[in-house]
């Protein structure tokens, strides 16, 4: 892009950013036609700091006025809206902060605004195993539960199975099948997991997964971790729509190409 226009658009972005009240009045706007007088008692700006946003609007072709009344242009509104969105992306990878190094690979296509609302647990000086025991309070409350992991963590999977033999859970997980080479070392767990195989809710993906996941009803979470590191820095919860369908759709896409967990698969008990 030529400077010039660079220029010209900072220029256009310098009109939100002039002042906190700029981005409420033209959101208002949004909701069509006003006085300078409404939109001082709904944003709380001076009737001055109005009359201000409102003129450099209209200097932009953003803003139509017809004697009191003020309405935004077609171009007035596609330049709120988008900077709206833009807005909510900063807000999102703000909130990530540090932690959006962390993000699994497939999790970097998410718009961070998806991501603003997040609850981020990461492991604290007096509780290290701080979303480890938050996922195990979800779980305890969950009816449903779809799992895309490498691995099978030692405290979930008794938990997990306890849950779903009581009918309190339905549940069922794609796994990545090289983690079963190492169920060997887990001996006290392989019964658990030849019933699974039995009931049919545990499929093996074989290839590699490059993200640890949970959609628990109509939740999301995902866990934060050096890449192709097993180590955990923090679980990501939402129930944002956006991330509950992306979650659901790369779960369908793995679960489509795994097979069934065949109990000779398992090591003897």
């Amino acid at each position: 892009m030529p400077t010039s226009d660079t220029g010209g658009a900072l220029e256009e972005i310098q009109i939100f950013a002039n002042s906190p009240y700029s981005v409420q009045v033209f959101e208002v706007l949004t909701d069509g036609p006003t006085t300078g007088r409404a939109l001082a008692e709904q944003t709380g700006a001076s009737r001055s700091t109005v009359s201000r946003i409102l003129t450099k609007g209209e200097s932009r072709g953003w803003v139509d006025s017809e004697g009191s009344q003020y309405e935004l242009t077609d171009m007035g509104e596609t330049m709120t809206n988008e900077f709206h969105d833009f807005l909510q992306t900063v807000k999102g990878i703000r909130h990530l902060g540090e932690m959006i190094r962390f993000l699994p690979p497939p999790a970097r296509e998410l718009d961070p605004r998806h991501l603003r609302d997040a609850d981020i647990i990461t492991p604290t000086e007096t509780n290290p195993v701080k979303p480890f025991d938050y996922l195990a309070e979800w779980i305890r409350a969950a009816n449903k539960k779809r799992s895309l992991a490498r691995l099978a963590v030692s405290r979930f999977v008794k938990l997990i199975h306890d849950q779903s033999v009581q009918g309190q859970l339905d549940t069922e997980s794609v796994i990545e099948a090289s983690w079963f080479d190492t169920l060997g070392a887990e001996p006290k767990q392989i019964p658990i997991w030849q019933t699974r195989a039995e009931r049919g809710d545990v499929l093996v993906y074989d290839g590699d997964v490059p993200i640890s996941l949970h959609i628990i009803d109509r939740t999301v979470g995902f866990w934060l971790s050096e890449d192709d590191q097993n180590g955990v820095e923090g679980l990501v919860v939402t129930d944002d729509p956006a991330v509950v369908s992306w979650a659901r759709s790369l779960y369908e896409d793995y679960r489509a190409e795994a097979k069934p967990l065949n109990p000779t698969m398992l090591p003897e008990a």
